[in-house]
């Protein structure tokens, strides 16, 4: 997505349809992309740590599942869970590395063409709100179990 989109965005800039922001516009987009991603991680890691409490609290019980279980404590104990949190602690790891890419690419190539870090702004962008959904969809399935 993020390539079709970057290559939207250059095609539409050579045809002179849009404009390429300036460089500290983009500079200062580069830090927000950045601060995004280390506060959607955060979050993410509040979820990956309230279902491993719930987890524990589980296990603690020593009732058994039975089959008038609710869903969410099947889900709990089934390869499902262990499938969600890996999940979301990839979605935490790619998150995590985009900020810091961005922020890498901001500092260390000071004089980086404003056109290259726009392209790794909205790339940055892409991943962060793909991750965020992919993971905010995990959290709906299991919010929607626990009904």
């Amino acid at each position: 997505i993020s390539l079709i989109l970057i290559f939207t965005l250059y095609f539409l800039d050579k045809k002179d349809f849009i404009d390429i922001p300036s460089k500290e516009f983009s500079s200062s987009f580069a830090s927000d992309i950045g601060t995004i991603g280390l506060t959607v991680s955060g979050f993410i890691l509040t979820l990956i740590t309230i279902l491993i409490s719930f987890k524990s609290s589980q296990l603690s019980n020593p009732e058994k599942l039975k089959n008038d279980s609710n869903p969410f404590k099947i889900f709990l104990a089934s390869d499902l869970y262990r499938h969600s949190i890996k999940i979301l602690q990839n979605g935490v790891v790619s998150l995590i590395l985009i900020s810091f890419l961005v922020y890498i690419f901001k500092l260390v190539f000071v004089n980086i063409s404003f056109n290259v870090l726009f392209y790794l702004n909205v790339c940055g962008l892409v991943i962060i709100l793909s991750t965020f959904f992919r993971c905010f969809y995990v959290l709906d399935r299991i919010l929607k179990m626990q009904k």
